[in-house]
């Protein structure tokens, strides 16, 4: 089980714990966490899942993989250091203090 700090579009902090489920995304969509609409439902179809990684959890979750580093450039043209999908973010014991920002507009 892992704890997820979610900074929301309004700057609330909301500390989720996990029950089992699979990825950051999957946490948010649960726990309906505003501005992370998961429209593709974690397929890494649609890149509206995108959240900002803290600083110092960086290195713990790791850089996008290829396809979704093309997913997130295809997105915004670029690809912003921090930013993940959080439907590629799979959550484990190693993360559990995890803060991640919700971008305001969904697709950052």
């Amino acid at each position: 089980m892992a704890v997820v700090v979610f900074v929301t579009p309004a700057g609330e902090r909301r500390e989720v714990a996990s029950s089992g489920e699979a990825t950051v995304m999957h946490l948010a969509v649960r726990e309906d966490v505003p501005g992370l609409p998961a429209e593709c439902g974690g397929q890494l179809a649609c890149a509206t899942c995108m959240v900002v990684v803290a600083p110092e959890w960086r290195d713990r979750v790791g850089p996008p993989g290829e396809d979704e580093r093309d997913m997130i450039e295809d997105s915004l043209g670029e690809v912003p250091e921090g930013l993940r999908l959080s439907c590629q973010v799979p959550l484990t014991a190693e993360l559990d203090g995890l803060e991640v920002s919700v971008p305001s507009q969904p697709g950052y």
